[in-house]
């Protein structure tokens, strides 16, 4: 290569870097004009993600992911940052992944469900009963997150959810209803490591954050995912999981909550690689004509969702998210021979049926649901719970400009700071605590307040600061102590 030629080309390298950097500015420079704090935040917990990166702290008060802050941004801010993405695309990964929290703000959300004994509503709306045993890909899109579920079995004919493992964004949390891995009462595990909320809000390293409110553990993503874990008491303690995710991130998804791709019928294909469906024709149990499909043509389907699409997302020793006890792996919670008997819906009586369905729609229990909670009610007479709807973060929130950055992290919360009033969220929603719900008595739903900042003591080397700081270096959060040695008992593979 001549001399000229090498010239140009380094000149037209240096003009498109700084294009991008000039972009990335005008970005920036957008966000600060708005909030000089809390945009910051934002862009910088941009270039964390887009870098598979651990999250700066917090300088204000509020306890937001990246998505619930941007959601906080007006409409005219928001709009702007589009228009300078779209009027000079580029491949940067910081701007995309800012352009994307963006984006997920102004798309409607997509919800999939696994309830009950259980039953799967897909993210496109198909629902149907799962009696299988074992660990499952519930829902995943690979890099971004993964959510499996364990089915114990309860009777020789139901399963139940008594585990729930998640991925999101580099890390991974876990609730264990049942056979917590070292044998203690602390059945919230992060990264190995078991985890006590203590009524607050936690931080995740990588942008998510845990809350409690009521029995629902909510789960939310940096990228606008929102995980519910409905945790059902009574004698026989179990998950329900609601998985949402913004409609416009729903690429890739994989498992049995479906594709999200807004075609119902092609949830169930056995062989993907050869366009193969060997369950053609599958009726969901909330479709209309579902209620007078045979009861041959119902074993028929559950058949081949317990032998065949249930092996397609079985989770493998090597992709397991879950914790276990020494010596086990999924393969102990593996039962292939599950259900020994086949309950359908066609053999309940219709009288029934439709004290089961006044029963079920009294609880608020939505259409999609509908069968599967009239299954449940006759078969194992499980309270109806309708999906849960707990208070958005950013619900009733009303943020002042601030005129210094704060601390807010695990240890130090930001009423440590001066010249901070949290004022009062609004209350969870009623059916938090409606009652015939499995949740034990004693389990009230809880004010939320204005601000959930963890309630973690600081340790010895670690003071409440009495003055305004600088924003802190990104750093690790895991305060969480370090689990306790397991007793060398084998859980029991389920209840008979």
């Amino acid at each position: 290569m001549n001399m000229s030629k090498q010239v140009l080309l380094g000149l037209l390298c240096w003009m498109f870097s700084n294009s991008i950097f000039g972009q990335i500015l005008d970005l920036e420079r957008t966000l600060v004009q708005w909030d000089s704090i809390r945009g910051t935040w934002l862009m910088e917990s941009a270039r964390a993600l887009s870098q598979n990166q651990v999250l700066p702290d917090r300088t204000f008060a509020e306890d937001f992911t990246p998505y619930e802050m941007m959601s906080m941004v007006p409409m005219e801010t928001r709009n702007a940052l589009q228009e300078i993405s779209h009027e000079r695309p580029s491949s940067n990964p910081i701007e995309n992944t800012l352009i994307s929290l963006v984006d997920a703000t102004l798309c409607s959300s997509l919800q999939g469900r696994s309830f009950g004994d259980p039953h799967m509503v897909t993210f496109d709306r198909s629902s149907y009963s799962f009696q299988t045993v074992g660990e499952f890909v519930l829902t995943k899109a690979s890099g971004r997150f993964e959510v499996q579920t364990r089915q114990k079995p309860q009777r020789d004919d139901f399963s139940l959810n008594t585990a729930v493992a998640i991925q999101l964004y580099g890390d991974r949390l876990c609730y264990y209803a049942e056979d917590v891995p070292d044998g203690s009462n602390l059945p919230l595990w992060l990264n190995g490591k078991p985890l006590q909320l203590r009524g607050r809000t936690y931080y995740l390293p990588h942008g998510g954050t845990v809350r409690l409110v009521g029995r629902n553990y909510i789960i939310a993503g940096p990228m606008g995912e929102r995980i519910i874990l409905d945790i059902r008491g009574g004698q026989t303690g179990f998950i329900n999981v609601t998985f949402e995710i913004p409609r416009c991130h729903n690429s890739a998804l994989t498992g049995l909550l479906g594709n999200g791709n807004g075609i119902s019928f092609d949830e169930f294909e056995i062989n993907r690689q050869n366009n193969s469906n060997s369950m053609d024709g599958f009726i969901g149990m909330n479709a209309p004509e579902f209620a007078s499909i045979t009861e041959d043509l119902e074993q028929r389907y559950q058949h081949q969702l317990i032998k065949d699409f249930a092996e397609v997302h079985r989770v493998k020793p090597d992709s397991s998210l879950f914790d276990y006890r020494p010596g086990l792996t999924t393969d102990f919670y593996t039962d292939r021979s599950f259900p020994r008997l086949i309950r359908t819906f066609s053999s309940i009586p219709n009288n029934r049926r439709d004290a089961a369905r006044n029963r079920c729609r009294e609880q608020g229990v939505s259409e999609d649901e509908l069968n599967g909670c009239i299954f449940d009610s006759f078969y194992l007479d499980l309270t109806p719970n309708p999906i849960p709807n707990p208070p958005l973060a950013t619900e009733g929130v009303i943020m002042d400009r601030m005129r210094h950055p704060l601390i807010n992290t695990n240890t130090i919360a930001p009423d440590k700071n001066p010249n901070v009033t949290p004022q009062p969220k609004p209350q969870a929603s009623p059916e938090e605590n409606s009652p015939g719900s499995n949740a034990p008595d004693k389990e009230p739903a809880e004010p939320k307040p204005q601000f959930h900042v963890p309630d973690f003591k600081p340790s010895k080397n670690e003071q409440p600061m009495s003055q305004p700081v600088k924003p802190v270096t990104p750093k690790p959060v895991d305060k969480a102590p370090a689990p306790v040695n397991p007793a060398p008992v084998k859980p029991g593979k389920g209840k008979n």
